[in-house]
Protein backbone atom coordinates (compact mmCIF):
# COMPACT_ATOMS: atom_id res chain seq x y z
CA UNK A 1 0.00 0.00 0.00
CA UNK A 2 1.03 3.53 -0.95
CA UNK A 3 1.54 5.72 1.73
CA UNK A 4 0.21 9.56 1.27
CA UNK A 5 4.43 11.07 2.10
CA UNK A 6 5.28 8.12 -0.98
CA UNK A 7 2.84 9.27 -3.42
CA UNK A 8 3.58 13.06 -2.44
CA UNK A 9 7.09 12.13 -3.61
CA UNK A 10 6.40 10.87 -6.34
CA UNK A 11 4.97 13.60 -7.96
CA UNK A 12 7.34 16.00 -6.71
CA UNK A 13 10.08 13.29 -8.81
CA UNK A 14 7.33 13.80 -12.11
CA UNK A 15 7.40 17.52 -11.68
CA UNK A 16 11.33 17.44 -11.37
CA UNK A 17 11.70 15.07 -14.31
CA UNK A 18 9.01 17.29 -16.55
CA UNK A 19 10.60 20.44 -15.50
CA UNK A 20 13.99 19.57 -16.70
CA UNK A 21 12.58 17.54 -19.26
CA UNK A 22 10.90 21.01 -20.98
CA UNK A 23 13.72 23.04 -20.46
CA UNK A 24 16.18 20.53 -22.20
CA UNK A 25 13.76 19.81 -24.36
CA UNK A 26 13.39 24.13 -25.34
CA UNK A 27 17.19 24.27 -25.21
CA UNK A 28 17.09 21.83 -28.37
CA UNK A 29 14.74 23.31 -30.26
CA UNK A 30 16.25 26.58 -30.22
CA UNK A 31 19.54 25.01 -31.34
CA UNK A 32 17.52 23.15 -34.13
CA UNK A 33 15.52 25.76 -35.09
CA UNK A 34 18.60 28.32 -35.36
CA UNK A 35 20.34 25.76 -37.27
CA UNK A 36 18.02 25.52 -39.57
CA UNK A 37 16.84 29.15 -39.79
CA UNK A 38 20.06 30.70 -38.93
CA UNK A 39 19.35 34.52 -40.27
CA UNK A 40 16.81 34.57 -37.44
CA UNK A 41 17.72 37.23 -34.50
CA UNK A 42 19.71 35.68 -31.72
CA UNK A 43 18.20 32.23 -32.36
CA UNK A 44 20.31 31.63 -35.87
CA UNK A 45 23.50 32.69 -34.49
CA UNK A 46 23.08 30.45 -31.02
CA UNK A 47 21.97 27.38 -33.49
CA UNK A 48 25.00 27.62 -36.43
CA UNK A 49 27.41 28.69 -33.47
CA UNK A 50 26.59 24.83 -31.43
CA UNK A 51 26.27 23.08 -34.63
CA UNK A 52 29.44 24.76 -35.88
CA UNK A 53 31.04 23.80 -32.95
CA UNK A 54 29.45 21.18 -31.12
CA UNK A 55 27.26 19.10 -33.60
CA UNK A 56 27.58 15.80 -31.69
CA UNK A 57 26.88 17.32 -28.36
CA UNK A 58 23.52 19.07 -29.90
CA UNK A 59 22.66 15.75 -31.19
CA UNK A 60 23.30 14.06 -27.98
CA UNK A 61 21.70 16.73 -26.09
CA UNK A 62 18.70 16.00 -28.23
CA UNK A 63 18.89 12.31 -28.00
CA UNK A 64 18.82 12.96 -23.85
CA UNK A 65 15.68 15.04 -24.22
CA UNK A 66 14.02 11.32 -25.60
CA UNK A 67 15.29 9.92 -22.13
CA UNK A 68 14.18 12.87 -20.48
CA UNK A 69 10.27 12.53 -22.03
CA UNK A 70 10.54 8.36 -21.53
CA UNK A 71 11.06 8.83 -18.02
CA UNK A 72 8.12 11.22 -17.65
CA UNK A 73 6.13 9.06 -19.40
CA UNK A 74 7.11 6.39 -16.94
CA UNK A 75 6.55 7.95 -14.02
CA UNK A 76 2.95 8.90 -15.02
CA UNK A 77 3.21 12.06 -16.51
CA UNK A 78 1.52 11.67 -19.72
CA UNK A 79 2.86 14.86 -21.68
CA UNK A 80 6.29 13.34 -21.26
CA UNK A 81 4.98 11.26 -24.68
CA UNK A 82 5.31 15.20 -25.97
CA UNK A 83 8.09 15.26 -24.70
CA UNK A 84 9.61 12.58 -26.46
CA UNK A 85 8.33 12.54 -29.30
CA UNK A 86 9.81 16.74 -29.90
CA UNK A 87 12.82 15.75 -28.57
CA UNK A 88 13.34 12.75 -31.03
CA UNK A 89 12.52 15.10 -34.01
CA UNK A 90 15.17 17.27 -32.74
CA UNK A 91 17.64 14.53 -32.25
CA UNK A 92 16.81 13.56 -36.42
CA UNK A 93 17.12 17.18 -37.40
CA UNK A 94 20.32 17.47 -35.71
CA UNK A 95 21.79 14.10 -36.44
CA UNK A 96 21.10 15.29 -39.64
CA UNK A 97 23.20 18.05 -40.06
CA UNK A 98 25.99 16.08 -38.36
CA UNK A 99 25.34 13.96 -41.14
CA UNK A 100 25.92 16.35 -43.38
CA UNK A 101 28.70 17.91 -42.29
CA UNK A 102 31.18 14.39 -41.83
CA UNK A 103 29.46 13.02 -45.50
CA UNK A 104 32.32 11.24 -47.28
CA UNK A 105 34.89 11.82 -44.37
CA UNK A 106 36.54 10.07 -41.91
CA UNK A 107 35.97 11.37 -38.38
CA UNK A 108 37.23 10.61 -35.01
CA UNK A 109 34.07 10.50 -33.12
CA UNK A 110 36.05 10.82 -29.47
CA UNK A 111 37.87 13.44 -30.57
CA UNK A 112 34.68 15.19 -31.96
CA UNK A 113 33.12 14.54 -27.96
CA UNK A 114 36.17 15.30 -25.86
CA UNK A 115 38.94 17.31 -27.92
CA UNK A 116 37.01 20.85 -27.53
CA UNK A 117 39.41 23.66 -27.47
CA UNK A 118 43.02 23.51 -29.34
CA UNK A 119 45.47 21.35 -27.47
CA UNK A 120 48.74 22.98 -27.01
CA UNK A 121 51.15 22.53 -30.20
CA UNK A 122 54.14 23.18 -28.24
CA UNK A 123 56.05 25.62 -30.83
CA UNK A 124 59.60 24.22 -30.90
CA UNK A 125 61.12 27.90 -30.96
CA UNK A 126 59.65 31.50 -30.32
CA UNK A 127 61.67 34.45 -31.97
CA UNK A 128 61.59 37.94 -31.79
CA UNK A 129 61.63 38.87 -35.45
CA UNK A 130 60.98 42.90 -35.20
CA UNK A 131 59.17 45.81 -33.80
CA UNK A 132 56.03 47.68 -33.94
CA UNK A 133 55.83 51.50 -34.25
CA UNK A 134 56.44 51.92 -30.61
CA UNK A 135 59.23 49.94 -30.22
CA UNK A 136 57.04 46.93 -28.80
CA UNK A 137 59.03 43.44 -29.98
CA UNK A 138 56.71 41.15 -32.21
CA UNK A 139 57.42 37.26 -31.76
CA UNK A 140 56.61 34.01 -34.12
CA UNK A 141 56.42 30.72 -32.99
CA UNK A 142 57.78 28.02 -35.16
CA UNK A 143 56.76 24.44 -35.42
CA UNK A 144 59.31 22.20 -37.25
CA UNK A 145 58.77 19.32 -39.08
CA UNK A 146 60.46 15.90 -37.78
CA UNK A 147 63.20 14.90 -40.59
CA UNK A 148 65.45 16.28 -42.69
CA UNK A 149 64.08 19.65 -44.99
CA UNK A 150 64.16 21.77 -46.70
CA UNK A 151 60.52 21.88 -45.48
CA UNK A 152 58.02 23.95 -47.08
CA UNK A 153 56.67 27.10 -44.60
CA UNK A 154 53.15 27.88 -43.74
CA UNK A 155 53.03 31.69 -42.33
CA UNK A 156 49.72 31.06 -39.76
CA UNK A 157 48.15 34.59 -38.82
CA UNK A 158 45.73 34.86 -36.14
CA UNK A 159 42.40 36.30 -36.23
CA UNK A 160 40.46 38.54 -33.69
CA UNK A 161 38.91 41.51 -36.00
CA UNK A 162 42.37 43.41 -35.96
CA UNK A 163 42.22 44.48 -32.73
CA UNK A 164 42.84 40.94 -30.12
CA UNK A 165 44.30 37.25 -30.89
CA UNK A 166 46.83 35.27 -29.60
CA UNK A 167 49.73 33.62 -32.32
CA UNK A 168 48.66 30.39 -30.21
CA UNK A 169 44.96 30.49 -31.68
CA UNK A 170 45.73 27.24 -33.49
CA UNK A 171 48.55 25.90 -31.55
CA UNK A 172 47.12 22.58 -32.35
CA UNK A 173 46.54 22.97 -36.37
CA UNK A 174 50.18 24.24 -36.39
CA UNK A 175 51.26 21.46 -34.71
CA UNK A 176 49.10 19.10 -37.07
CA UNK A 177 50.73 20.82 -40.09
CA UNK A 178 54.14 20.52 -38.69
CA UNK A 179 53.66 16.72 -38.77
CA UNK A 180 52.87 16.36 -41.98
CA UNK A 181 56.16 18.10 -43.44
CA UNK A 182 54.82 21.61 -42.81
CA UNK A 183 57.26 24.12 -41.25
CA UNK A 184 54.73 26.74 -39.83
CA UNK A 185 55.47 30.18 -38.82
CA UNK A 186 52.50 31.39 -36.41
CA UNK A 187 52.31 35.15 -36.26
CA UNK A 188 52.35 37.99 -33.49
CA UNK A 189 51.26 41.29 -35.25
CA UNK A 190 50.59 44.61 -34.38
CA UNK A 191 47.56 45.58 -32.38
CA UNK A 192 45.47 48.82 -31.98
CA UNK A 193 46.64 51.21 -30.16
CA UNK A 194 48.07 53.53 -31.87
CA UNK A 195 45.20 53.03 -34.95
CA UNK A 196 45.60 52.82 -37.77
CA UNK A 197 46.93 49.23 -38.02
CA UNK A 198 46.33 48.02 -41.36
CA UNK A 199 49.68 48.71 -43.39
CA UNK A 200 51.50 47.93 -40.81
CA UNK A 201 49.89 44.60 -40.27
CA UNK A 202 50.80 43.74 -43.92
CA UNK A 203 54.20 44.59 -42.70
CA UNK A 204 54.23 42.22 -39.90
CA UNK A 205 52.82 39.25 -41.80
CA UNK A 206 55.47 40.39 -44.58
CA UNK A 207 58.21 40.39 -42.38
CA UNK A 208 57.90 37.34 -40.77
CA UNK A 209 57.58 35.38 -44.20
CA UNK A 210 61.13 37.47 -44.58
CA UNK A 211 62.61 35.83 -41.65
CA UNK A 212 61.62 32.15 -42.58
CA UNK A 213 63.53 32.89 -45.79
CA UNK A 214 66.39 34.85 -44.13
CA UNK A 215 66.77 31.79 -41.73
CA UNK A 216 65.91 28.82 -43.89
CA UNK A 217 69.52 27.65 -43.81
CA UNK A 218 69.80 27.55 -40.05
CA UNK A 219 65.85 25.88 -39.87
CA UNK A 220 66.20 23.60 -42.89
CA UNK A 221 63.19 25.96 -44.76
CA UNK A 222 62.97 26.37 -48.33
CA UNK A 223 62.11 30.14 -49.32
CA UNK A 224 60.44 28.72 -52.78
CA UNK A 225 57.77 26.95 -50.91
CA UNK A 226 56.26 29.86 -48.59
CA UNK A 227 52.41 29.40 -48.62
CA UNK A 228 50.42 32.31 -46.69
CA UNK A 229 47.69 31.13 -44.20
CA UNK A 230 45.26 32.74 -41.62
CA UNK A 231 41.79 32.88 -40.21
CA UNK A 232 39.10 35.85 -39.44
CA UNK A 233 41.27 38.85 -40.05
CA UNK A 234 44.03 36.97 -39.94
CA UNK A 235 42.94 35.52 -43.67
CA UNK A 236 42.29 39.04 -45.01
CA UNK A 237 45.78 39.78 -44.05
CA UNK A 238 47.14 36.93 -45.79
CA UNK A 239 45.43 37.79 -48.96
CA UNK A 240 46.03 41.56 -48.74
CA UNK A 241 49.44 40.72 -47.67
CA UNK A 242 50.33 38.61 -50.48
CA UNK A 243 48.68 41.14 -53.03
CA UNK A 244 51.33 43.84 -51.79
CA UNK A 245 53.79 41.46 -52.36
CA UNK A 246 52.91 40.45 -55.63
CA UNK A 247 52.66 44.47 -56.52
CA UNK A 248 55.80 45.33 -54.71
CA UNK A 249 54.98 46.78 -51.90
CA UNK A 250 56.46 44.92 -49.32
CA UNK A 251 59.73 42.79 -49.30
CA UNK A 252 59.40 39.48 -49.09
CA UNK A 253 59.42 36.06 -50.72
CA UNK A 254 56.43 35.49 -52.94
CA UNK A 255 53.95 33.03 -51.62
CA UNK A 256 52.91 30.17 -53.70
CA UNK A 257 50.02 29.55 -52.17
CA UNK A 258 46.92 31.23 -49.80
CA UNK A 259 44.55 29.44 -47.70
CA UNK A 260 42.08 31.38 -46.06
CA UNK A 261 39.73 30.64 -42.82
CA UNK A 262 36.46 32.78 -43.81
CA UNK A 263 38.29 36.04 -44.37
CA UNK A 264 36.39 39.42 -44.97
CA UNK A 265 36.60 40.02 -48.64
CA UNK A 266 35.98 43.92 -48.09
CA UNK A 267 36.31 46.05 -45.24
CA UNK A 268 33.87 48.94 -46.43
CA UNK A 269 30.73 45.93 -44.56
CA UNK A 270 32.73 45.75 -40.72
CA UNK A 271 31.80 47.65 -37.78
CA UNK A 272 32.66 51.13 -38.28
CA UNK A 273 34.98 50.87 -35.33
CA UNK A 274 36.66 48.54 -37.17
CA UNK A 275 37.44 50.52 -39.82
CA UNK A 276 38.84 53.59 -37.48
CA UNK A 277 41.43 51.17 -36.14
CA UNK A 278 42.57 49.63 -39.25
CA UNK A 279 42.09 52.08 -41.99
CA UNK A 280 42.17 55.10 -39.38
CA UNK A 281 38.29 56.27 -40.62
CA UNK A 282 35.61 55.13 -42.36
CA UNK A 283 35.99 53.07 -45.55
CA UNK A 284 34.39 55.98 -47.82
CA UNK A 285 37.26 58.42 -46.41
CA UNK A 286 39.87 56.29 -46.85
CA UNK A 287 39.52 54.62 -50.28
CA UNK A 288 43.04 53.83 -50.59
CA UNK A 289 44.03 51.84 -47.64
CA UNK A 290 40.09 50.00 -47.90
CA UNK A 291 41.42 49.18 -51.25
CA UNK A 292 44.70 47.91 -50.35
CA UNK A 293 42.85 45.94 -47.05
CA UNK A 294 40.24 44.58 -49.30
CA UNK A 295 40.85 41.02 -50.67
CA UNK A 296 37.71 41.59 -53.35
CA UNK A 297 39.65 44.79 -54.56
CA UNK A 298 43.01 43.14 -55.05
CA UNK A 299 42.17 40.11 -57.63
CA UNK A 300 44.44 39.95 -60.14
CA UNK A 301 45.66 36.98 -62.62
CA UNK A 302 48.78 36.14 -61.27
CA UNK A 303 47.56 35.61 -57.50
CA UNK A 304 48.88 32.53 -56.46
CA UNK A 305 46.72 29.64 -56.11
CA UNK A 306 44.24 30.42 -53.14
CA UNK A 307 41.99 28.01 -51.42
CA UNK A 308 38.79 29.56 -49.34
CA UNK A 309 37.13 27.92 -46.00
CA UNK A 310 33.64 28.86 -44.95
CA UNK A 311 31.10 27.81 -42.92
CA UNK A 312 27.82 28.24 -44.78
CA UNK A 313 26.12 30.09 -41.67
CA UNK A 314 28.77 32.52 -40.96
CA UNK A 315 27.33 35.45 -39.47
CA UNK A 316 30.31 37.54 -39.73
CA UNK A 317 31.84 37.57 -42.87
CA UNK A 318 28.50 37.06 -45.27
CA UNK A 319 29.01 33.60 -46.99
CA UNK A 320 27.24 35.59 -50.30
CA UNK A 321 30.33 37.62 -50.42
CA UNK A 322 32.83 35.00 -49.92
CA UNK A 323 31.33 32.86 -52.28
CA UNK A 324 31.14 36.08 -54.97
CA UNK A 325 35.03 36.04 -54.35
CA UNK A 326 35.68 33.04 -54.85
CA UNK A 327 33.67 33.14 -57.97
CA UNK A 328 35.56 36.51 -59.39
CA UNK A 329 39.47 34.69 -58.26
CA UNK A 330 38.42 31.44 -60.74
CA UNK A 331 37.10 34.10 -63.53
CA UNK A 332 40.33 36.13 -63.06
CA UNK A 333 42.12 32.58 -63.72
CA UNK A 334 43.34 32.06 -60.03
CA UNK A 335 43.41 28.12 -59.22
CA UNK A 336 42.05 26.70 -56.31
CA UNK A 337 38.99 25.97 -54.72
CA UNK A 338 35.82 26.96 -51.99
CA UNK A 339 35.42 24.48 -49.03
CA UNK A 340 32.29 25.24 -47.25
CA UNK A 341 30.85 23.31 -44.23
CA UNK A 342 27.36 22.79 -43.81
CA UNK A 343 25.53 24.98 -40.87
CA UNK A 344 28.72 26.16 -39.59
CA UNK A 345 29.54 29.79 -38.58
CA UNK A 346 32.52 31.41 -37.82
CA UNK A 347 35.36 29.68 -36.07
CA UNK A 348 33.59 26.72 -36.72
CA UNK A 349 37.35 24.69 -36.39
CA UNK A 350 38.64 26.69 -32.88
CA UNK A 351 37.94 22.89 -30.93
CA UNK A 352 40.52 21.04 -32.55
CA UNK A 353 38.23 17.81 -32.38
CA UNK A 354 34.91 19.53 -34.17
CA UNK A 355 34.07 17.71 -37.25
CA UNK A 356 34.12 20.60 -39.70
CA UNK A 357 37.84 21.44 -38.22
CA UNK A 358 38.47 17.41 -38.71
CA UNK A 359 36.74 17.39 -41.90
CA UNK A 360 38.72 20.47 -44.01
CA UNK A 361 41.89 19.65 -42.58
CA UNK A 362 42.77 16.54 -44.55
CA UNK A 363 41.27 18.90 -47.48
CA UNK A 364 43.80 22.12 -46.33
CA UNK A 365 46.61 19.07 -46.66
CA UNK A 366 45.83 18.11 -49.60
CA UNK A 367 45.62 21.37 -51.36
CA UNK A 368 49.17 22.40 -49.72
CA UNK A 369 50.50 19.18 -51.36
CA UNK A 370 49.10 19.86 -54.38
CA UNK A 371 51.16 23.33 -54.83
CA UNK A 372 53.93 22.91 -52.24
CA UNK A 373 54.12 19.30 -52.16
CA UNK A 374 55.52 18.30 -48.69
CA UNK A 375 57.54 15.33 -47.88
CA UNK A 376 55.17 13.36 -45.22
CA UNK A 377 56.98 11.29 -42.72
Amino acid sequence: MITGEERGGRRVLVWLVRTVGIVWLLGVLVVALGTYAPRLPVIGFLGSFVTGQYPLHAALAALLGVGLGVGTWLLGGRDGVVTAAVALAGTVALTAVLASQTSGSSVDWWAALTVVGQPDGHPDRTEQYALDELGRPLHLDLYRPAGPGPHPVVVWVHGGSWVRGERDDRTALNRWLADRGYAVVAVEYRLPPPAPVGEGQRRDVAAAAAWAAAHAAEEDLDPGRIVLAGQSAGATLALSTTSAILAGDLPAPRPRAVVAYYPVTDLRAVDRSLQDAVLGGPAAQQRLETAAASPADLIRPDLPPTLLVLGSADHFVFPERVHAYDRDLRAAGVPGRLVEVPHADHVFDHPFGSPGAQVTRPQVAAFLAEHVAARTP
